[in-house]
């Protein structure tokens, strides 16, 4: 798993889990479509906020809620 420094633009990864399943904010991000096995895109970073590409959606999520998610680089 890297780090947040790493992600830049145009990275892609692959969601491997979450930190803690049973918090409601993790459920929160499953329900916008942040599930184990998805394909994400970086398409931008703006300091602690990254706008990430999801299938055809877009999501925007800050630093503290993308540490959440264990990845792996695509």
């Amino acid at each position: 798993m890297e780090s947040l420094k790493e992600l830049k633009e145009g990275t892609e990864f692959v969601v491997l889990g979450f930190d803690n399943e049973e918090d409601p904010i993790v459920s929160k991000l499953k329900s916008m479509g942040l599930r184990k096995g998805k394909r994400v895109k970086v398409l931008m970073k703006n300091g602690r906020v990254y706008l990430l590409k999801l299938d055809n959606s877009r999501i925007v999520l800050d630093r503290n809620l993308l540490s959440r998610i264990k990845r792996e680089t695509a």
